[in-house]
């Protein structure tokens, strides 16, 4: 019989894997919206599931992000995408936890979504121009790079992630009463 700690750790474990296998999966199958300077990367909805899921959900999106970008559609692997995309993810998605884990109140959950959004837009936004143009002024930076990131950020993580955290929210809420 397991103990209760290791069902724990099993259970964090696997959570983990699905989220890496969904950030993977979605980036993948959504290839032409999710790669390069203007797209919406609909896979970072799940950045701010770490608001309810927690730490799994945290490292999940960054080990989904390395694969997603190790693996891109149409262009080879840029080692600054792979690692400075991935810390993206994992500081945003920490953030949000920090912010809104096990908090239900819609302005926090709110409040995570945008500081991630932001997270997300300024480290990728500052590195993006710079690998697909070949010279790169501060206003590719500020067009390309902020403004095309950001409108698909807020798509993902705000338009998508705050309903779908305030479904999950209620969902496991409904559970607890039932129990």
């Amino acid at each position: 019989m397991l103990s209760a700690r290791k069902k724990t750790e099993i259970q964090a474990i696997a959570t983990t894997v699905l989220f890496t296998g969904l950030y993977f999966a979605l980036t993948i199958a959504l290839a032409p919206i999710s790669y390069l300077p203007f797209q919406v990367r609909v896979s970072d909805v799940l950045i701010v599931m770490s608001a309810v899921v927690g730490l799994p959900a945290v490292y999940g999106v960054f080990f989904g992000c390395i694969l997603a970008n190790l693996f891109p559609v149409g262009y080879p692997a840029n080692p600054v995408d792979v690692v400075a995309g991935s810390l993206a993810n994992l500081i945003a998605s920490y953030s949000a936890y920090k912010i809104a884990y096990q908090r239900s109140e819609k302005l926090r959950i709110v409040a995570a979504t945008l500081v991630s959004t932001l997270i997300v837009t300024l480290i990728v936004g500052s590195y993006l121009p710079f690998i697909i143009l070949p010279e790169v002024s501060w206003t590719d930076v500020l067009w390309i790079g902020y403004l095309g990131v950001f409108p698909g950020e807020l798509v993902s993580q705000m338009v998508l992630g705050i309903p779908t955290i305030m479904t999950i929210q209620k969902l496991i809420h409904t559970g607890q009463r039932r129990t």
